[in-house]
């Protein structure tokens, strides 16, 4: 009988991927800033803006990666940009279109004397909403 030469299997080692680091919580945008408010002449400061750094609604769209109809939209007044895209247009056109938003003051029904309580009625006649 003669020995058969057959391959002898390889052992293969794995070695273990090395672990990454885990990842530093990164600052969403979005909610970094969705505590401001628009102003309320937004359009005419981006056309103002615009103009003075000499561009056009194409130019600056594409610098922005937005739409020249979405631009015209802004400065018209017919669209408010959200506030991720008003960052980009403060920063690109170092102007301020966010502002803090003011608290919201809750209005505080007056205290009834008597044992009924507050009904609705009395809600009205206090808000002015009596008709």
């Amino acid at each position: 009988m003669k020995p058969l030469n057959q391959p002898v299997p390889k052992a293969t080692i794995q070695t273990p991927k090395p672990q990454k680091p885990p990842k530093t919580p990164s600052i969403d945008i979005e909610k970094s800033i969705e505590s401001y408010s628009l102003v309320k002449n937004y359009g005419l400061l981006v056309k103002n803006a615009r103009e003075r750094m000499g561009l056009s609604h194409e130019e600056l769209g594409v610098k922005l990666g937005e739409k020249a109809s979405v631009i015209r939209k802004i400065e018209q007044g017919k669209l408010k940009p959200d506030n991720v895209l008003a960052k980009k247009l403060e920063h690109f056109l170092k102007i301020k279109l966010l502002m803090p938003s003011t608290e919201i003051k809750i209005a505080t029904a007056p205290k009834v004397e008597d044992r009924q309580g507050l009904t609705i009625g009395d809600l009205l006649k206090k808000s002015g909403g009596e008709t």
